[in-house]
């Protein structure tokens, strides 16, 4: 939910502080702050010069999107096979 919440508020494409985000969501801000970062890593917003802001990034990605490649990646697929041993051909 907390994705889905920081990505409702930056939707419109404009600069958010992660303090303001922070704030008008009532959540704290290193919460805000891990948002950016996964959201970042996706390709989904982008920093500001500074790092304390973000914005939808033009490619307008949708979070479902995300959410369904990272259903499907293979970190998820070898723990849904239910196996706790760690994998030998590293």
């Amino acid at each position: 939910m907390l994705l889905w919440y920081v990505w409702m508020h930056i939707v419109d494409g404009a600069w958010h502080k992660l303090d303001e985000i922070s704030k008008q969501l009532r959540i704290p801000r290193n919460a805000v702050s891990w948002a950016a970062k996964f959201l970042t890593d996706h390709g989904m917003v982008e920093l500001g010069f500074e790092e304390d802001e973000i914005r939808l990034h033009k490619t307008h990605l949708r979070l479902e999107d995300v959410v369904r490649t990272l259903q499907h990646s293979p970190k998820s697929d070898v723990a849904s096979q239910g196996s706790s041993e760690v994998p030998t051909d590293l």
